[in-house]
C-alpha cells in the first residue's frame, strides 16, 4: 500500500485500472518473459581472468568461443619487421648521362692542365706578361689546385717526354681514360660505404634491375684510386701519380644515385609481408585448461583472446549481454543481428495485439503468421535459432492472447514445419514449396485440438480456412522480408551467395584485371568445388563462392604468383626462400583482411585461410634445405617458418576447396595428360592431404573423398581432352602428336609456386 500511495503521490493523475489493459504493460509483461528465456542460456565465457606467467589457471577450462588468430610478442614482432628491413638492399638508380658526361671531362681537363703547363713553361723563360696570363687563365679552368712542386714535377715529365709539355699532359687524359670507364662501369656510389652495412646494393637502370655485392662498386672514397690502378700511366713518371689521382677525382663523379623513396618502399613492403600471428585457435578449441601452468605460449593465447575480444566488441556493458544472449553464440555479438531478431519478434508481437485488439468472434489467431518468422530464421541464421525463435515467439503471443496456449501449440507445430521446408534453401521460390507443409501443421493440431474440444465441423472448417490463408501469405510475407532484411542489415543466405558469383561483382571484376591468372584459376575451382559438393551433399553454391574469392589477396603482390607472371623474370629469384614463403603465405592474411574491407560474409572469409590449412610451401622449404647444405649453415631450418598459418578446414566445403585447389595445381603440370594420368595425379594428391592431416576438422569420409576424385576426373578431363587437328595444322606439323622438346613448358609453376 505504500507503494501505491507513493506512486499516486508522484502522479496524481495516474488511474491504477488504466494499467491493467494498457498496451504498455503487455509490452513490459512480453519482455519480462524474453527476459525469463534469457536466463535460462548458459552464461558465455568471460576473458576477464588474473593470470601472470608461470603461474597456475585456477578457473575452469577455457574453450574458445571463436576462431583467432595467436599473435606474436610486439617484441618479436618488431624484432623479426627489423631484421625484414636488413635484408632489403638499398635501391641505387643508374644514370648513364652521368657517365658519359664524366668520360668527356676527363681529356677537357688533360687539355686544359696540358695548356697551362705550357704556358707557366713559357713564362718562367722570358717571363712574359702574356705567358702570365695565359698560364693564369689555364690554370682557373681546372677543377683543382696544383703546388708549386706538382707544377714542377708536370713540367720535367712533359720536358722529358717528346711533343714537349701540352701533349704529354694532353696524353694523361688518354692514360686514364681506360680506369676512368671501368670504374664508372661497375658503378660510384653517391654515399660512402661505410653509411651502409648490408652486403648488396640494387641497381636500377629504367626497367632493368641487378643486384650487386659491394664489392663491387665503389664510393667516391675509392673510386680514383681503383681507376689508376687500372690506367696505363708510365711506370717512370715521378710526380704523376698525384697529380692523375686530382684528375680522376675532379672527372668522376658518382653515376649511381640512392633512391631513398624505391628503398624505403622496399622496406615498407618487406615489413609488411611480416606476419603478425604464429598459429590459429579453432572455435570450440580449448585455450587452456584447469590448474595448467601458464606458459609463455599459454599466455600469448590468452593475450591474442582478450584482444580478440576486444575487437569483436565483447566487452559491451551487460545490459546488451543479457538481451543477446538467446541469440545463442553463433549470433549474440552481432548488433545487426540482434535488430533483426528483435524485428521480426516485434512483427510477431504486434499481429497478436492487433488479433486481440479486433476482438473478432472468428478465428483470426491463425492470422499471426508464425510461419513467416520461422522461416526467416531458418534461412537468415541456422534451424537451431529458427527453433529457439519460433519457441520464444509462441510464448510471447500466448502471453499477449490471455495465455491462450493452443495457438501457441499450432503455431509451433506449423512454424516448425515451415522452417523444416526452407533449412537447405537454394532458390526463392522454394520458399512457396512450404505452403503444403504449414498447412499441414496447422491441419494436423487444429483437428486435434478441435476433437479434444468437441467442436462441431463448421468451426473446424472456419479455422482450417483461416489457416489456409495464413499458409499463402508467410510464404509471400517471407519472400518480401527477406529481400528487405538481406538488403538492410548484409546477412548471408544462399541467395546472398548466388548475387556473391556474379562476375560483375566489384572484388572479382578488380581480380580478372589485376590477376588475370588468379582469376582464371578461382574460376575453374569454383567449377571443380561445385559438381564435388553436388556430389557429396555439401552446399555447392557456398563452396562455388568461397572458390571464387579464395586466392583474392594475391591481387595485391600479384607479379609474385606465377599464374600471373609474364616471361622468364621471377621475382623470387633475388629474395631468401624464407622471405618468398612470407610472401606466398601473406596473400592468406591479406586476402581475409581485403575481404573484411569489401565487407565479404564471414562464411566466405573462412575459405581464405581454411583452403590452405597448414600445409607446407614445400618448394621454397626446399631451396632453403638445399641453401643450408651447400653453404654448411649452422641455423637449421625451421619446417614451421616454411607453413601456412591455417586453419585446417572447418567444413566440407573448405576441404572441398583445399582439394580442388591442390589437384588444379598437380593435373596442371602433367605433361601428357590421360584419363589414366589425371586419376593417378588426382587420388595421390587427395591421399598426401588426407596423410597430412589437413582433413580432419571437416567432417569428410572415405566415401566422400572417392565421390569428390570422381567429380574432379570428370571435370578436369572435360577441359584436357584432346583436341583433333583441321587438314591445314595436319600438314603443317607432320602430324605431330607430340614434341618431347616442349616438354618442359607445361609446367611453368615450379619456378616458384603459387599455392
Amino acid at each position: 500500500m505504500e507503494n501505491i500511495s507513493l506512486l499516486e503521490r508522484l502522479a496524481p493523475g495516474l488511474r491504477i485500472d488504466r494499467l491493467k489493459n494498457s498496451p504498455i504493460v503487455q509490452i513490459v509483461i512480453a519482455a519480462a518473459l524474453v527476459i525469463l528465456i534469457v536466463l535460462m542460456f548458459p552464461h558465455p565465457e568471460s576473458i576477464e581472468y588474473n593470470y601472470s606467467l608461470g603461474g597456475i589457471w585456477a578457473d575452469k577450462d577455457l574453450i574458445a568461443p571463436f576462431s583467432f588468430p595467436i599473435l606474436k610478442d610486439v617484441q618479436q614482432y618488431e624484432r623479426e619487421r627489423q631484421e625484414a628491413a636488413r635484408t632489403v638492399s638499398p635501391v641505387f638508380d643508374r644514370h648513364e648521362e652521368i657517365e658519359r658526361a664524366d668520360l668527356d671531362s676527363l681529356p677537357a681537363i688533360a687539355r686544359n692542365l696540358g695548356n697551362a703547363a705550357g704556358a707557366r713553361t713559357r713564362w718562367r723563360k722570358p717571363r712574359s706578361q702574356q705567358d702570365s696570363l695565359d698560364f693564369e687563365s689555364g690554370a682557373a679552368r681546372l677543377p683543382f689546385q696544383l703546388s708549386e712542386n706538382e707544377w714542377r714535377d708536370l713540367i720535367q715529365w712533359s720536358l722529358a717526354e717528346k711533343g714537349g709539355p701540352a701533349e704529354p699532359s694532353s696524353n694523361i687524359g688518354r692514360m686514364l681514360a681506360k680506369g676512368a670507364a671501368d670504374a664508372l662501369r661497375a658503378g660510384i656510389l653517391d654515399q660512402q660505404k661505410a653509411h651502409r652495412l648490408r652486403g648488396y646494393v640494387s641497381v636500377r637502370k629504367g626497367v632493368m634491375e641487378e643486384v650487386l655485392p659491394y664489392e663491387r662498386v665503389y664510393d667516391p672514397g675509392d673510386a680514383a684510386a681503383a681507376a689508376i690502378a687500372k690506367s696505363e700511366l708510365p711506370a717512370g713518371a715521378k710526380g704523376i701519380p698525384p697529380i692523375a689521382m686530382k684528375i680522376m677525382r675532379a672527372a668522376l663523379r658518382p653515376n649511381l644515385v640512392y633512391n631513398s623513396l624505391e628503398t624505403n618502399r622496399e622496406i615498407d613492403e618487406a615489413q609488411d609481408n611480416v606476419p603478425r600471428s604464429i598459429g590459429f585457435v579453432q572455435e570450440n578449441e580449448r585455450i587452456i585448461g584447469r590448474h595448467d601452468r601458464i606458459t609463455e605460449e599459454n599466455k600469448q593465447k590468452l593475450d591474442s583472446f582478450e584482444k580478440a575480444k576486444i575487437e569483436r566488441g565483447a566487452e559491451a556493458t551487460d545490459w546488451k549481454h543479457w538481451v543477446g544472449i538467446f541469440l545463442h553464440v553463433v549470433i549474440y555479438e552481432d548488433n545487426a543481428k540482434l535488430t533483426l531478431i528483435g524485428l521480426i519478434i516485434l512483427m510477431e508481437t504486434f499481429f497478436a495485439y492487433l488479433t486481440s485488439a479486433a476482438n473478432l468472434s472468428e478465428p483470426v489467431d491463425y492470422l499471426i503468421f508464425v510461419p513467416a518468422a520461422s522461416m526467416l530464421l531458418a534461412i537468415i541464421f541456422d534451424s537451431r535459432v529458427a527453433f529457439y525463435g519460433t519457441v520464444t515467439i509462441v510464448f510471447l503471443i500466448a502471453g499477449i492472447k490471455g495465455n491462450d496456449y493452443a495457438i501457441a501449440l499450432t503455431s509451433l507445430f506449423a512454424g516448425a514445419l515451415g522452417a523444416y521446408t526452407v533449412r537447405d534453401i537454394r532458390n526463392r521460390t522454394q520458399i512457396f514449396r512450404s505452403l503444403m507443409f504449414i498447412f499441414l501443421g496447422y491441419s494436423l493440431s487444429i483437428v486435434a485440438l478441435s476433437f479434444e474440444r468437441n467442436e462441431n465441423f463448421n468451426a473446424i472448417l472456419t479455422s482450417l480456412t483461416y489457416a489456409m490463408a495464413n499458409s499463402i501469405f508467410s510464404p509471400v510475407l517471407t519472400y518480401g522480408l527477406l529481400i528487405f532484411f538481406e538488403r538492410v542489415f548484409r546477412v548471408t543466405t544462399d541467395l546472398t551467395l548466388l548475387e556473391l558469383s556474379d562476375f560483375n561483382q566489384p572484388l572479382l571484376r578488380q581480380l580478372a584485371e589485376k590477376a588475370p591468372g588468379t582469376f582464371h584459376h578461382s574460376m575453374l575451382l569454383g567449377t571443380l568445388a561445385e559438381a564435388a559438393a553436388d556430389a557429396i551433399g555439401a552446399n555447392s553454391i557456398l563452396a562455388r563462392v568461397g572458390a571464387y574469392y579464395h586466392d583474392i589477396g594475391k591481387m595485391l603482390k600479384p607479379e609474385y604468383f606465377v599464374e600471373n607472371q609474364v616471361g622468364p623474370a621471377n621475382r623470387h629469384n633475388r629474395l631468401r626462400p624464407r622471405m618468398s614463403a612470407r610472401i606466398i603465405a601473406s596473400h592468406v592474411t591479406e586476402g581475409v583482411e581485403l575481404g573484411r574491407e569489401r565487407g565479404l560474409p564471414a562464411k566466405i572469409l573462412d575459405f581464405i585461410p581454411q583452403h590452405h590449412g597448414t600445409t607446407l610451401i614445400s618448394y621454397f622449404y626446399d631451396k632453403a634445405l638445399h641453401q643450408a647444405a651447400r653453404k654448411n649453415a649452422k641455423e637449421t631450418v625451421s619446417e614451421q617458418d616454411y607453413r601456412y598459418p591455417g586453419p585446417k578446414p572447418q567444413s566440407k566445403e573448405a576441404g572441398i576447396v583445399m582439394l580442388a585447389d591442390s589437384v588444379e595445381a598437380s593435373t596442371r603440370a602433367l605433361t601428357e595428360v590421360t584419363p589414366q594420368s589425371l586419376e593417378a595425379a588426382i587420388q595421390s594428391m587427395i591421399k598426401q592431404r588426407f596423410a597430412e592431416g589437413q582433413l580432419d576438422y571437416c567432417e569428410l569420409t572415405l566415401r566422400d573423398l572417392t565421390r569428390i576424385k570422381d567429380a574432379f576426373l570428370k571435370i578436369l578431363f572435360g577441359i584436357h581432352h584432346q583436341r583433333i587437328q583441321y587438314p591445314e595444322q595436319r600438314e603443317e606439323t607432320g602430324l605431330r602428336k607430340y614434341d618431347p622438346a616442349r616438354r618442359d613448358a607445361a609446367p611453368g609453376f615450379e619456378a616458384a609456386p603459387s599455392r
